[in-house]
């Protein structure tokens, strides 16, 4: 007679989980929590730094104690969530948010440079579910292009822009070509 494994399942892990267990995982790699999922984030190769400094630089231009501008910091989003968006735009707390990681609710735009991803859209995906981040840029490094996302969407982005199609967050725009220029050729 044979006898059945039992069916192994994924642990899920809780944002409380992750955090207790954030010291233990190797400290030369960076984290994040996605839907319950530990990823291992990859290193960001020069291209997808240099795009991620252009919009952190052309975005501080806000009004500075209206919005904070964070890079590659922790973002706490529902369900179980706790990514590291390459820009997160939050609204400005005094405090820095020193008390608590910001939350999908503090964010007024989020934004991912892609390049070479596991699944580019998944993150993505994963932010509008929160329901609470109003608007997101994946920029798209290989195809040269953007993607603006909305919560009325959690699928799939509400646009692709390409060539010189304007984008743009409270008065600072962008175009494609302007974006894609810091890269050359």
């Amino acid at each position: 007679m044979a006898i059945a494994a039992p069916a192994l399942h994924p642990h899920r892990f809780s944002r409380a989980e992750y955090y207790a267990i954030a010291d233990s995982l190797d400290a030369r790699l960076r984290y994040e929590l996605l839907d319950g999922t530990i990823y291992a984030m990859s290193p960001a190769n020069p291209p997808h730094a240099a795009v991620v400094s252009f919009f952190a630089n052309r975005l501080s231009a806000f009004y500075p104690t209206r919005y904070l501008i964070r890079v590659q910091d922790t973002l706490e989003i529902e369900p179980e969530g706790s990514p590291q968006p390459d820009i997160a735009v939050l609204h400005f707390r005094p405090d820095y948010y020193a008390k608590a990681h910001p939350n999908g609710g503090h964010a007024a735009l989020v934004i991912e440079v892609g390049d070479s991803e596991r699944n580019p859209r998944e993150k993505m995906r994963a932010y509008m579910r929160d329901g609470r981040i109003p608007n997101a840029w994946r920029i798209d490094i290989p195809n040269r292009c953007v993607e603006l996302w909305e919560p009325s969407n959690a699928e799939d982005p509400i646009a692709v822009l390409r060539g010189a199609d304007e984008f743009g967050f409270e008065g600072v725009t962008f175009t494609i070509n302007d974006t894609f220029a810091i890269l050359g050729q």
